[in-house]
């Protein structure tokens, strides 16, 4: 009972947090509106993130969670699809949690800031890109036990590619580059083609 009310008044925090960095910006939100926003004491919020910088890396992986339902769904339906489209869908489907304008503006400013605190190797910056890099390479595993790819793709670094492939188009994403979600999957299906191009198995 009391780990639950611990993880309910921590997930209450990252929420009123995310709120005003919504609203007034990262840089422009303080420990203490967070506080007051989420109704716990200045204390209390420190107790449970000791500085904002912990808030949103909390964010971060808050929506890697939301996230993860719908990536091992993607997984299971994935199965008829082509490599070209299993991994575009994938690498799409990571990129389709953010939505408004608002988002995408809260994501300029959090990406922003996650890479200003990312000044080591092996962070929780480092962690977050690595969650993601392990899904792609799931998908790619039962493409080389398929036989669909070939068994000398060298997979980790295909994994580096693809990872740099999604995080490119979502940096676009949240510049609102794309007019439209078609615009955005044709860049992903093109240039998930050229990173499979010469490992995709001979019919």
């Amino acid at each position: 009972m009391r780990e639950r009310k611990r993880l309910e008044r921590s997930d209450a925090i990252v929420d009123a947090a995310t709120e005003l960095f919504r609203g007034k910006g990262y840089e422009g939100t303080t420990m203490e509106e967070i506080a007051e926003r989420a109704d716990v004491s200045a204390p209390t919020l420190y107790r449970y993130f000791p500085t904002k910088a912990a808030l949103l890396t909390a964010f971060f992986w808050k929506a890697r969670d939301r996230r993860a339902g719908m990536l091992d769904d993607y997984f299971k339906k994935s199965a008829t699809l082509d490599p070209v489209a299993a991994i575009s869908g994938l690498l799409l489907l990571n990129n389709r949690s953010v939505g408004s304008r608002k988002d995408r503006k809260l994501w300029r400013e959090s990406m922003g800031a996650l890479l200003r605190i990312h000044d080591q190797a092996y962070d929780e910056f480092r962690l977050i890109k690595q969650e993601f890099e392990n899904r792609i390479e799931e998908m790619l595993e039962p493409l080389l036990d398929l036989s669909l790819i070939s068994k000398d793709t060298p997979i980790p670094s295909m994994v580096a590619v693809l990872y740099a492939v999604a995080n490119e188009n979502f940096n676009r994403m949240i510049a609102n580059e794309f007019k439209t979600l078609e615009d955005e999957k044709q860049a992903m299906d093109r240039q998930v083609e050229l990173v499979l191009r010469g490992w995709l198995a001979q019919p």
